[in-house]
């Protein structure tokens, strides 16, 4: 069994979300492994030491998130070496580790920083890859005590590279654990439930994982067992079978984005992007360049918000809004074929459309939002209806169309 425990007085008044335990409950379920109880309790020493030592009967592992840090409300360590019956020391294999660690990063070693190497004199240190406070181990009455930074930052990548393996092999399982994660847009999760509902069942011992993030949906797909091959040959099997039923909406696999997903396409066709974006405000041009390289293929954004930046800086006909409107298919045609003449780009994106929560007229309600994508070989358009607040709206339109330009790249259809 496994508890986390995670610790801060920011916690408890709601300051800050638990995201340590979600994340962490998350990774250890993909592996197989899974949680039995989730705990928080703040800063002070006596709590945090009742709170190890209340563990549920049959508990074989606790990770603890929080309290190691180098300022003086971060107490995990004491609290640890108290609840134990040891003693605070500096650790050398710590030190060691800290003064590598501020090497990197340029910083100067003071006393709050040293502090960080003070930890219960019988821990095994854990390395940071990411950070300066390093985690610890501890055992007591047959239970492994895995402590980790609090920095969400830290505590994943942690876990990602040590926790999950430590559990699996101290749990006596000393199987091959491997995943695969599938990114999707344009398709929620009680959707793709439903579709997988009627696909061949999963092989035995693949577990599949939703972790919805709006706009997007990640699956992830976990196998273990005994035999690293058969647990791969598992997985792509699963893979397939998802891929039956929806891969027209699965971009990338592992970490990759939809805009570096796309800058890869981009660059294999040595092409060329422009936009020019109303109701998103500038956000699909946030999300391009938020990417790093994306000066190689990423040309101009323009945000044509009012009718008059529509005409001055897109080149878009009086005469089209006066007769269509600015949200219609006609303007957002005029946006793209504009956007991409003046940028000199292969391909252009335009959107136009009402974010809400005003705006909205019987034949265009809120959510409606257009889209073109301007090619060498034609403009192609597309209409939405989205619901739900104006910043989710304004999200989802900037990875619709996004997503629009991933499928004609790969010249897929679009419904």
């Amino acid at each position: 069994m496994i508890e986390l425990l995670t610790i801060g007085d920011e916690l408890l008044c709601g300051r800050t979300p638990d995201a340590n335990a979600a994340m962490i409950a998350r990774e250890l379920h993909a592996a197989g492994l899974a949680v039995q109880r989730i705990t928080s309790t703040g800063d002070d020493p006596g709590r945090i030491a009742a709170a190890l030592l209340s563990c549920l009967p049959g508990t074989r592992f606790m990770v603890v998130t929080g309290g190691l840090g180098p300022t003086g409300d971060d107490r995990t360590a004491a609290a640890a070496a108290a609840a134990f019956g040891d003693t605070l020391a500096e650790h050398p294999h710590a030190l060691s580790m800290l003064e590598d660690a501020l090497k990197k990063r340029r910083l100067p070693m003071n006393a709050p920083r040293r502090k960080q190497a003070m930890l219960p004199s019988t821990c095994t240190p854990v390395a940071n890859p990411v950070g300066t406070a390093c985690g610890f181990i501890m055992l007591h009455e047959n239970r492994h005590y895995i402590f980790l930074p609090g920095v969400p930052a830290e505590a994943r990548a942690m876990t990602e590279q040590f926790v999950t393996g430590y559990i699996n092999e101290h749990a006596g399982r000393n199987h091959a654990i491997s995943s695969r994660s599938l990114r999707v847009f344009g398709i929620f999760e009680s959707a793709i439930q439903e579709a997988l509902s009627t696909a061949p069942p999963l092989p035995d011992g693949v577990q599949l994982g939703f972790y919805p993030h709006f706009p997007e949906v990640m699956l992830r797909l976990t196998a273990h067992g005994p035999d690293a091959d058969d647990v791969n040959r598992r997985l792509q099997q699963a893979r397939d079978t998802i891929a039956g039923r929806i891969g027209e909406h699965v971009y990338a696999e592992g970490d990759m984005s939809l805009v570096e997903t796309i800058a890869g396409l981009l660059a294999q066709r040595n092409a060329s992007l422009s936009v020019a974006e109303s109701c998103t405000g500038g956000l699909l041009c946030h999300l391009i360049t938020g990417v790093p390289g994306s000066s190689n293929w990423f040309e101009r954004g323009l945000i044509v918000y009012s009718n008059a930046a529509k005409t001055q800086l897109a080149g878009v006909d009086e005469s089209i809004l006066a007769r269509h409107g600015a949200v219609s298919e006609q303007t957002a045609r005029a946006l793209a074929d504009g956007v991409r003449a003046c940028s000199g780009t292969t391909h252009a994106l335009a959107i136009t459309g009402i974010a809400g929560p005003g705006g909205g007229m019987p034949e265009k309600p809120v959510g409606t939002v257009f889209f073109a994508v301007a090619a060498p070989d034609g403009c192609s358009i597309h209409q939405r209806r989205f619901s739900g607040t104006r910043e989710q709206i304004k999200l989802l339109s900037a990875y619709t169309a996004l997503d629009l330009l991933r499928r004609c790249l790969l010249g897929s259809s679009v419904d």
